[in-house]
């Protein structure tokens, strides 16, 4: 069997049924509801978990906008512009097997259309601008420019000429790590109408947690991101693969210290995201960067690690937050069911045009 440009391109490429029942699949596809729930999920649970240890009460509905707000610049903003400016520059066009990275694929496989993308783009920046005004109303002014900076380095990320993505570091730290951050921060305002150097502490550490995975994010994608044009120079191309893990690794550990620290000033639970950010950070040091097998499984692994940190952290301060760990449990497994290698796929992981050892030729 001759495997496809892209392993995620088998496994979804024989969908059947009409066109609609093709762009829902591209629209959800679009929305990568796993790293949504690594960054922005995990990230408004907490700064509303701080809230309410700060408060002792959650309001339910600014929850919900807080949630809806950072979910569409993520999911549908961010990564329909990401989608259309990578495809141009050729990176997600490259052959190079992939399976987590590389883009949703919805343009590989022609689930969506250029076009489809600008669309789904200009629909939630409306439903964006809406929910601001909304906050910004009822709530208080301030925190639109929370919204508006979030929105804008989430644009800028891979929007030309600035494309952040595109130049090593400022990815992570001009568009990933305040990313994370304002998205926190914006739930944590939403609630207390304030901000906090304590809640910033904490949610900076799950900011670390993020950036890493970013950065591990881009291994496999470092050849065809060499390749692109304008060329993709991320820090993995910059630095190369061992410095680049060197460097992930680094902010996996900044992450599991910050954790630490917020245990010790801001509550006991933040320990405990401490404990298995640390493991990530061992996970991160082990994995092969030039290895698809290694790569996919410890980055699913961190996933999974990043999630539970944030979100036992929340609960644990928050007790009334629980139905987000369930939810979250289910979002991950629909997603990875919609994106895993099938059986008939599985040998792509170690045969052609893999090397016997798991590396891209």
């Amino acid at each position: 069997m001759v495997e496809p440009s892209n392993i995620t391109i088998g496994i979804v490429s024989d969908v059947s049924g009409g066109g609609w029942r093709r762009k829902a699949l591209g629209w959800f596809l679009e929305f990568r509801t796993i790293p949504v729930l690594l960054w922005s999920y995990t990230s408004v649970a907490l700064g509303t978990a701080l809230a309410f240890l700060d408060g002792g009460r959650i309001e339910l509905v600014w929850f919900l906008v807080a949630m809806a707000l950072a979910g569409l610049v993520q999911g549908w903003v961010t990564h329909a512009i990401n989608e259309i400016f990578d495809w141009r520059s050729g990176t997600d066009r490259d052959r190079a097997p992939r399976a987590l990275s590389g883009g949703s694929k919805v343009l590989n496989l022609r689930l969506l259309t250029e076009r489809d993308l600008w669309l789904l783009f200009l629909v939630s920046t409306a439903a964006v601008a809406g929910l601001a005004i909304l906050v910004g109303t009822m709530r208080a002014p301030w925190l639109v420019v929370l919204i508006a900076t979030g929105y804008a380095l989430g644009l800028v990320y891979t929007l030309p000429p600035i494309s952040t993505a595109y130049r090593p570091v400022a990815g992570e730290f001009l568009g990933g790590f305040p990313g994370v951050l304002l998205a926190g921060l914006g739930a944590y305002g939403i609630q207390t109408l304030r901000l906090s150097w304590t809640a910033a502490l904490a949610l900076s550490a799950h900011a670390f947690v993020c950036t890493a995975m970013l950065v591990m994010h881009h291994y496999i994608d470092a050849g065809p991101d060499a390749g692109a044009v304008p060329v993709k120079r991320t820090t993995v191309v910059a630095l190369g693969a061992k410095r680049a893990r060197t460097y992930a690794s680094g902010l996996a550990t900044a992450g599991a210290i910050t954790y630490g620290v917020a245990g010790a000033l801001v509550h006991p639970a933040f320990f405990v995201g401490s404990a298995l950010t640390f493991i990530a950070s061992a996970l991160h040091a082990r994995t092969d960067p030039a290895n698809l097998r290694s790569v996919t499984r410890n980055e699913l692994r961190i996933v999974q690690l990043g999630i539970a940190a944030g979100l036992s952290v929340a609960v644990a301060i928050a007790p009334p937050l629980w139905p987000l760990v369930p939810v979250a449990a289910l979002g991950y497994f629909v997603h990875l069911a919609a994106v895993a290698p099938p059986r008939g796929l599985a040998r792509a992981w170690r045969s052609a045009p893999y090397e016997r050892d798991g590396r891209a030729r």
